[in-house]
């Protein structure tokens, strides 16, 4: 699966790559995690589904079961732009009973329009806002919207996350793009990344992660039920890790999912 990779993560890949290179072929098993070196961040659940690429408003909720005392874990949605690049929306929780949230475009031509917004992404071109003082509960429901607004000088998005719990609304962010915009693409990726703390492709860990009500204007999106299974060969770049954990994918309502995974094995 290709997708659009950052500035970041292109120059990790060269570091992650280097390392595997340098390490015999029996030695880097993607059943043996421990041999692998992989540098931040690393992408170790990732699928495509479709999205109305000309959608006003894009909503899911997500509750994340994951321990809090694993840190550095992103779970985001990306939508694919037609001229490359898109932007992502996500929660990054942490032990501390907070969380950060991100909604970031990537590509030029962005303009960040609120103050928790700055000009650029990942050291390339696009706009990244956010916050780090969401208060955060594990196992609480957060619903994260996505909100397309024309003006004059182009259409804006703002992101909004709510707490299904106390019913707070925050304003992630909000961006606007160039009039010439050729808009987005009918797809998107899931992924979970783990973006700090990686040696090796042992430092994965077993994750939980709900999602509901994942629609675009007011109809649910539609997911494929799997199983992944890992495999003895570690993946490449951004991906190297993406072979390590054994995970599943089950979809108990239409716009819903559900993805477990397993401890990588040592």
């Amino acid at each position: 699966m290709q997708r659009f990779l950052p500035r970041r993560a292109r120059l990790t890949a060269i570091v992650a790559a280097a390392a595997v290179l340098a390490l015999s072929p029996t030695m880097a098993r993607a059943d043996d995690p421990g041999s692998i070196p992989a540098e931040n961040p690393q992408h170790f659940i990732n699928f495509d589904f479709a999205v109305p690429g000309n959608f006003s408003t894009y909503t899911y909720t997500v509750r994340v079961g994951t321990r809090l005392a694993t840190d550095s874990i992103y779970y985001a949605h990306f939508v694919y732009a037609k001229n490359g690049g898109g932007f992502y929306s996500g929660i990054q929780p942490h032990p501390n009973g907070k969380a950060g949230v991100r909604f970031s475009f990537f590509g030029a031509g962005a303009t960040p329009l609120r103050s928790n917004c700055h000009q650029g992404a990942d050291d390339e071109d696009g706009v990244t806002c956010g916050i780090d003082d969401l208060k955060y509960v594990v196992g609480r429901k957060y619903t994260i919207t996505t909100k397309k607004t024309n003006s004059t000088s182009g259409p804006v998005y703002t992101g909004t996350i709510k707490d299904v719990a106390t019913g707070k609304l925050r304003t992630i962010g909000a961006w606007r793009l160039p009039r010439n915009f050729a808009g987005f693409k009918n797809s998107a990726n899931a992924f979970i990344e783990k973006f700090d703390g990686i040696r090796t492709c042992a430092d994965i860990p077993a994750v939980t992660v709900s999602y509901t009500g994942v629609k675009a204007d007011g109809r649910p999106l539609s997911f494929r039920a799997y199983r992944h299974k890992a495999t003895k060969e570690p993946g490449e770049d951004i991906y190297t890790c993406i072979n390590v954990s054994d995970y599943t994918v089950t979809v108990p309502a239409p716009g819903s999912y559900t993805v477990r995974s397993h401890l990588a094995r040592r």
